[in-house]
């Protein structure tokens, strides 16, 4: 199965195949440049430089509002092109370069434009990380989130979501998101480790309920899905599970 990277089109942050990512549209047209015939991504957000300032301005597709820019308050106004279409399809080039933005869930909280500008995660509750500074979002709540240089965040939003149950929660390690390398089969496969059950073992915490179930409980045929991290630094794996 072809990766992205296969397909002269890679992403730092996903080396699982390419049929994974639930935002690839393959081969059409974009709805930001006009190109034809390229490898286009559904997302969700409209980047655009504040025509005043230069800051980065989003407009969620689906409102399809005029918004002010956060740093100087200059109205920015949807186009007028774009208001017709039903969905946002940006090609690879677009993609990364930041004029359309696919946002994420993360261990550390959602993060949208939005928290990408602001270099701080929208936060969880109960959060506990030496990671990164913890930022109170609602300390009333014990609700916090953390600050992340904004290119990591930025990095992010420019990287296709893969399928999931319930969700991906993006998973860090040395002070940066780590790229993700598909379900359990596909570590497997591409990884080969000589012991599965250690290498299962070793992604997760020690009171993760997942060492309990075995590595077993994520092969061909169960309900529960495995996906699989790797970090670019020290090359340590992580991985997240859930449930039909």
């Amino acid at each position: 199965m072809p990766t992205f990277s296969d397909l002269g089109i890679p992403f730092p942050l996903f080396e699982a195949p390419a049929e994974e990512a639930s935002d690839y549209e393959g081969i059409a047209s974009c709805r930001l440049c006009g190109g034809e015939g390229k490898h286009c991504f559904e997302a969700e957000v409209l980047i655009q430089p504040c025509s005043s300032c230069g800051a980065a301005v989003g407009h969620y597709f689906e409102a399809r509002r005029d918004v002010p820019c956060r740093a100087c308050g200059t109205t920015m106004a949807f186009p007028e092109a774009l208001r017709e279409k039903k969905r946002l399809l940006a090609c690879y080039d677009c993609l990364r370069a930041g004029k359309a933005a696919i946002g994420k869930d993360t261990e550390f909280g959602a993060v949208c434009w939005e928290e990408a500008a602001q270099g701080v995660t929208h936060g969880v509750p109960g959060l506990r990380t030496e990671q990164f500074e913890r930022v109170p979002i609602e300390p009333e709540e014990d609700w916090y989130g953390v600050r992340i240089p904004g290119e990591h965040l930025w990095e992010l939003l420019r990287t296709p979501r893969f399928h999931s149950w319930q969700g991906e929660r993006w998973l860090f390690c040395c002070r940066e998101p780590m790229a993700y390398l598909g379900g359990w089969q596909d570590a497997l496969e591409s990884l080969r480790p000589e012991d599965p059950a250690a290498f299962f073992d070793a992604m997760f915490d020690p009171d993760d309920e997942a060492r309990a179930w075995g590595f077993e409980s994520f092969e061909p045929g169960h309900s529960s899905c495995l996906y699989v991290y790797r970090c670019r630094t020290c090359d340590r794996r992580r991985a997240t599970w859930d449930c039909d």
